[in-house]
């Protein structure tokens, strides 16, 4: 480069570095400096390793705001992933370098100390209102007391322009709700009403019409130069008006970085000087992403051209303003809620789930209903009575076909629901929301709740319509309750298989082989005395097995029939004991979906 551009350069460095040392406010809040340096990404693949970042270095300086711009694939998302922790070294994954804030190297649980991290895809729970969101967010982040939590909501709904929505649905998949744009904006309160030192937005503005997009980056650049916040976002395709509110900009082409300083007339400044004159009355947001488009064989021509002209021009510059950070100390906020209190703002909303989402229910209660009905027809009054070996046959084939119904009425409901559930738990695991152990508890208590019921009233229904033995309401309430853990057993095995699978067609495809082979091994399709020794180890893992067993123990243990249809069985546990390792796998399968869960180390990204 000759003297004559080195002249028109340096002076442009010198206002960005200018501007980033007095962009100190004079107030007393926390400030954050983010400075990543040397940044390099590396992914393990079947051809071999995959550079996605490449040797970057740059800093985000606290009262400012910087937009990351580039094509798709520049590595944009992943260069935020990486600064809110959501991406970590692992097996398949490499990072080098350093991503420090304040000089000082942080995890994914000290980010969450200062910084909130918007994504792109926008995940909330459907069957809150906004307001209810917004006060879950508040509730579980803010200290004080709640009328200063329910001042701080209805503040972010006027910021967020969120006023006719408030009290609408969020909605979903069941339940109608608010548009794309308000959820964006929902999503973005969701993050700034705990009034965090550092916002990361990924694609803050995708799915907004251009006023709506222009009004939530102007308030972005109000919260950080009001409050000496460091705000940092990926944008596509920004406005010209929007391009004026940036006070940096860093531009990304294949993982490397081709211009990092001030917005504005700066940019186009260097590119002129450069070579590459952005067209008068055009929106330099188009033209700069243009010259960016990896598609483009001219672009590509000029890649390497961009990457010289940065290196000796910019990149020294900022490494000095990397050294010259911020060193404050970041100071540590306490926890301000128990465990109690977050096991009680998650069953609230586990309960408003519910009780909004009606139709999940109602279909449940009508299969219930109907299925019931119908198995007591099919058999209907079985004698008692001096029965033959073929009324022996269908009372056995009564009591499996009811312990099925009962495991897969619990099951299937939960492999289905669960898994979108899970997507809300880890991107709000992954802001240290709250603890696993309350989660899983409030999940558990509520659901059980629905499931139990329906185990009852089916019981009820199918018992006398069947004509089993009523001599005793201790055989009733016996019968009953076997029912319930049998429907906990399913809903118990619905959890693993919901945690262990990302999502539900995975779970359904996989967890019906696990339970074929406890079907056959439940005493019903073969007499278990006639098992290999070398597999009929799995009869111990089966809930079948034991319900089946308890339920033909609890009926025929109060006849004296010429023949001992337990015997036939090869049944020899007896009632209570059968019941016990059917509560104990109960708790088996319950507490490994909590360690599948306690263990899901992937973020949402």
């Amino acid at each position: 480069m000759v003297d004559n551009e080195k002249n028109q350069i340096v002076p442009q460095q010198a206002r960005y570095n200018e501007q980033l040392n007095n962009n100190t406010n004079t107030s007393q809040q926390q400030r954050v400096d983010l400075t990543f340096n040397n940044l390099k990404y590396t992914v393990k693949t079947k051809k071999g390793d995959k550079v996605i970042l490449r040797s970057l270095s740059g800093v985000c300086k606290s009262g400012t705001v910087t937009a990351i711009l580039g094509s798709s694939g520049a590595g944009k998302t992943t260069l935020l992933n990486i600064l809110s922790k959501r991406i970590e070294n692992s097996s398949k994954t490499k990072i080098e370098g350093q991503v420090l804030a304040n000089n000082q190297p942080y995890n994914s649980d000290q980010f969450s100390q200062f910084a909130s991290y918007v994504m792109q895809n926008d995940i909330l729970t459907e069957t809150l209102t906004v307001r209810e969101q917004l006060q879950f967010a508040a509730n579980l982040k803010i200290e004080g007391s709640q009328q200063d939590k329910e001042k701080k909501v209805n503040e972010m709904i006027k910021k967020m322009k969120l006023d006719k929505c408030k009290d609408s649905y969020i909605g979903g998949n069941f339940v109608k709700g608010i548009s794309g744009g308000e959820k964006k904006r929902t999503s973005i309160g969701f993050e700034l009403v705990s009034d965090p030192t550092c916002i990361l937005l990924d694609e803050p503005t995708s799915g907004l019409d251009s006023f709506t997009a222009y009004l939530l980056i102007y308030e972005l650049v109000n919260y950080a130069h009001e409050n000496n916040k460091t705000v940092v976002f990926t944008i596509h395709q920004p406005s010209s008006d929007i391009w004026n509110l940036f006070d940096n900009i860093m531009l990304m082409v294949e993982g490397q970085l081709i211009y990092q300083g001030p917005g504005k007339n700066d940019i186009i400044n260097y590119f002129n000087n450069i070579g590459f004159k952005c067209p008068q009355l055009s929106n330099p947001g188009d033209y700069f992403m243009s010259i960016m488009h990896i598609s483009s064989e001219v672009n590509k021509k000029n890649f390497n051209l961009y990457f010289d002209k940065y290196k000796s021009q910019l990149e020294e510059g900022i490494k000095q303003q990397i050294e010259l950070s911020s060193k404050e100390i970041i100071k540590k906020k306490s926890a301000h809620t128990t465990l109690a209190y977050q096991f009680q703002q998650l069953s609230y909303r586990q309960i408003n789930f519910i009780k909004r989402n009606p139709i999940v229910f109602k279909a449940r209660l009508i299969q219930t209903i109907i299925i019931g009905l119908f198995t007591g027809a099919i058999f209907w009054q079985i004698p008692n009575v001096n029965p033959t070996q073929r009324d022996i046959n269908n009372k056995n084939g009564f009591f499996f076909f009811f312990s099925v119904g009962m495991f897969m009425m619990s099951l299937n409901p939960c492999i289905l629901t669960f898994p979108a559930e899970k997507v809300v738990y880890l991107k709000e695991q992954g802001a240290n929301l709250y603890s696993l152990g309350p989660y899983f508890l409030s999940k558990f208590f509520i659901e059980v709740i629905p499931t139990l019921f329906q185990c009852i009233l089916s019981a009820l229904i199918q018992y006398w319509m069947v004509g089993l033995n009523d001599s005793s309401p201790k055989q009733v309430l016996t019968f009953i309750l076997i029912s319930m853990v049998q429907g906990a057993c399913g809903l118990g095995l619905g959890y693993l298989g919901s945690s262990a699978f990302n999502d539900s067609h995975t779970a359904m495809a996989i967890t019906p082989m696990l339970i074929m082979p406890f079907m056959l091994f439940s005493g019903f399709y073969k007499n278990r005395s006639n098992y290999q020794d070398w597999i009929g180890w799995i009869e111990y893992l089966s809930p079948f097995r034991y319900s089946f067993e308890a339920l033909s123990t609890n009926e025929y243990q109060a006849y004296n029939y010429k023949f001992n249809p337990l015997d036939q069985l090869g049944f020899e546990l007896g009632l209570w004991q059968s019941f016990g390792c059917q509560f104990t796998l109960f708790v088996g399968f319950t507490c490994l979906a909590y360690i599948f869960l306690s263990t899901l180390k992937k973020k949402i990204q």
